[in-house]
C-alpha cells in the first residue's frame, strides 16, 4: 500500500487583480471550485479570499498533477462565474498562481490563516502577502506588472 500526502496552499487572483468577487456571492464560487477539486480526486480543506484573490488549502491526489488541477478549476470556475450572473464584472483569473507545499504540522496554521482572510487583508495588501509567501518558500518574487526583462 502506498501512503502519500500532498498538501498545498494555493493562491490565485482575478484577472488584472480587479475586485470582482463579491462578498455576498463568494461562497457560491467556492462551492463550485470545491466540487471540481473533488471531481479530480482531491480535496479542498478550505477556500476563502477577498474581492481580488482567493486561497485554497488542498490535499492533492497522487493521480493528479497540480498544474492540471489548477488549469481545470480556473477554467471551469471562470466559465461558471461569467455565466452565473452573480459576478457581473468578473473577467476570469490571472494565468499565474502560487502553490506552496506544506508538511502536515503546518496544516492547521495555514487553515486558520486562510479562514481569517477578510480581517488579514484589512492590514496587508495582496502584493505584500504574495511577496511574503514566495520569499518564505525560498523563491524569487517578481512584482505584478514589473518589467522582467534583463
Amino acid at each position: 500500500m502506498s501512503y502519500v500526502t500532498s498538501l498545498y496552499h494555493v493562491v490565485f487572483s482575478t484577472y488584472n487583480r480587479q475586485p470582482t468577487i463579491s462578498a455576498a456571492n463568494k461562497e457560491h464560487l467556492y462551492r463550485v471550485i470545491a466540487a471540481r477539486i473533488k471531481e479530480m480526486k482531491s480535496k479542498a480543506l478550505i477556500i476563502n479570499g477577498v474581492q481580488d484573490h482567493l486561497h485554497i488549502l488542498l490535499s492533492l491526489s497522487p493521480q493528479i498533477a497540480l498544474s492540471d488541477l489548477m488549469r481545470d478549476i480556473k477554467a471551469k470556475s471562470s466559465m461558471w462565474a461569467k455565466s452565473s450572473g452573480l459576478f457581473p464584472l468578473f473577467q476570469g483569473w490571472e494565468k499565474e498562481y502560487g502553490a506552496f507545499s506544506l508538511s502536515a504540522n503546518h496544516k492547521e496554521p495555514v487553515y486558520d490563516y486562510i479562514k481569517s482572510q477578510d480581517t488579514h487583508h484589512d492590514l496587508v495588501s495582496l502584493e505584500n502577502e504574495l511577496e511574503r509567501l514566495v520569499l518564505k518558500a525560498g523563491l524569487t518574487f517578481y512584482r505584478h506588472n514589473a518589467d522582467l526583462a534583463d
